[in-house]
């Protein structure tokens, strides 16, 4: 069982595509591992023949675990004899297709039929004995139009997220700021940005928010850390996590911040679009101090997020609301204010740093034209 993520210390089999005794070439994928982050595709690192499979399909084994024998090199394997047919047949699924009025089907394939608005009982199974595998909702799926892919991609991932999020709640001593910052310099200078025909792309206000975030961790280093074995750890580059609201729950892929914000914004927008269709990898699950949730969308007022047990901070970013400020002639004048939640793990920082790190968030999201400025 690879390691997929920093924290992942455990992996479900949600499908196998290979067998006993079948050739398998080099980037060939082998099986389909589902966490509470992602679900992958595990290639063969070079040609080889599985020997033996040793976890079935919709079992869940620690990392480092073996999860099948081959003849290939790497990864610890080793050179083995054929498993004979019985100790086969006792790692094979239950080979039964149905058995009363339930519909025997891998939990894979439970999953992507469910999303796909398929109905079990209208496939057919090609594993043992007639039982429905993933690749047999995927045949009944493709038939479908438009919406297919997407739908057979989707992963119901509600059981593993609530694990994490418990996890999180349990073991990270959470505390909570909140500031509210005045949106109408954004909203002018994303508007002006967008209306320019000449622009490589459209900028999201959640483009603008990783933006500022990811400047303020630079201003503020000391946020840039995570706790890891007993101690704040600093992170050598920036990255900042999206909650992205998936078909099977919320996901959160880290990018990278390089380059201008347009840059980030694309990068951005390729990782939901990512998340949204079960494509995430282990190249998302990236090193990050901070995520953000931005439920302003939803006409939320705020929202204090729980903290991802691989980073220190969550952004909560509500929606603007229309409020009363003081202008430069003393007169009561109307701004639109965006509330904002910065969850904090009171293990890696205190209430000082954490707090100067806030005021640089809001502080850039007030006067956004900061953010076009490329810093290295």
């Amino acid at each position: 069982m690879p390691k997929l993520g920093l924290t992942m210390s455990e992996g479900l089999i949600a499908e196998w595509l290979v067998a006993p005794g079948d050739e398998v070439a080099e980037g060939q994928v082998l099986f389909v591992v589902e966490t509470d982050k992602i679900s992958n595709e595990i290639e063969a690192p070079a040609a080889g023949r599985i020997t033996q499979v040793l976890v079935a399909a919709g079992e869940t084994v620690d990392v480092g675990v073996a999860v099948a024998l081959w003849t290939g090199p790497g990864q610890g394997a080793v050179h083995v004899a054929d498993a004979p047919p019985a100790a086969a047949a006792k790692l094979a699924p239950l080979p039964v297709a149905q058995s009363g009025n339930r519909i025997r089907a891998t939990p894979f394939a439970r999953r992507l039929a469910e999303r796909g608005g398929i109905a079990l009982a209208n496939i057919a199974g090609s594993g043992p004995r007639g039982r429905i595998q993933a690749g047999d909702v995927r045949a009944a799926l493709a038939e479908k139009p438009a919406t297919a892919k997407l739908l057979a991609k989707a992963r119901d991932l509600r059981g593993l997220i609530a694990a994490r999020v418990s996890r999180s709640k349990a073991e990270v001593p959470h505390f909570y700021l909140t500031a509210d910052a005045v949106f109408d310099a954004l909203i002018a200078l994303r508007a002006d940005l967008n209306a320019d025909p000449a622009a490589p792309g459209k900028l999201s206000v959640t483009a603008f928010l990783a933006a500022a975030a990811a400047r303020a961790l630079k201003l503020v280093p000391e946020a840039n850390v995570v706790w890891r074995d007993g101690q704040a750890v600093p992170l050598a580059a920036v990255g900042i996590g999206i909650a992205v609201d998936a078909p099977g729950g919320v996901m959160a892929p880290v990018i990278a911040v390089r380059g201008g914000i347009h840059a980030l914004a694309r990068d951005l927008d390729a990782a939901i679009e990512r998340a949204r269709t079960g494509r995430l990898g282990a190249a998302d699950m990236r090193e990050a101090a901070l995520g953000i949730s931005n439920v302003g969308m939803f006409g939320v007022r705020a929202l204090a997020p729980i903290i991802d047990p691989d980073q220190s901070f969550m952004l909560g970013v509500g929606a603007p609301h229309v409020t009363f400020r003081l202008g430069a002639d003393g007169q009561p004048k109307p701004v639109q204010e965006v509330t904002l939640t910065l969850s904090c793990d009171h293990r890696a920082i205190d209430g000082a740093a954490a707090a100067r790190f806030l005021a640089a968030i809001v502080d850039l999201l007030e006067h956004p034209a900061r953010l076009l400025i490329a810093h290295d």
